[in-house]
């Protein structure tokens, strides 16, 4: 199987499950990590808003989420975000490394498929079915 004979469609439940993957995965190493310091806690709360983010876009985009978080748009925006998030977990515990790390390498994956013009991103990474627009104004 070529790189050229995959399309986006084949992958949208690949894109889902990883997406739901990264998103547990940094609430519950978000939850392991309230409890280790005033530091650990703030990032910790950081942490798990993340991951509630990345979970609520698999299922419903709301209209606000591409003006104000475009960058979930696109493969390496996603990627730099979820690697964000994976340097961001303490590694206090065999837990957080191995959640940190699965994530890192996740948003690694996601970059490294920006350079693949042959996989498109899926549904719910596309910003047409959003109804606000990029170059949208407010009248008044």
């Amino acid at each position: 199987m070529s790189l050229d004979s995959i399309s986006g469609s084949d992958l949208n439940n690949v894109f889902r499950l990883t997406n739901l993957a990264v998103s547990g995965l940094s609430v519950l190493a978000g939850l392991s990590q309230l409890f280790s310091g005033i530091h650990s806690f703030l990032v910790g709360l950081y942490i798990i808003g993340f991951g509630f983010v990345i979970g609520l876009l698999e299922f419903r985009v709301p209209a606000e989420a591409y003006a104000y978080g475009s960058f979930l748009f696109s493969f390496i925006g996603r990627g730099v975000f979820y690697t964000l998030i994976g340097v961001s977990i303490n590694g206090a515990s065999v837990f957080r490394v191995i959640a940190a790390l699965l994530i890192f390498i996740a948003g690694l994956v996601y970059i490294g498929l920006e350079a693949i013009p042959s996989i498109s991103p899926p549904e719910n990474m596309n910003p047409e079915g959003i109804s606000i627009g990029i170059n949208d104004e407010d009248i008044i």
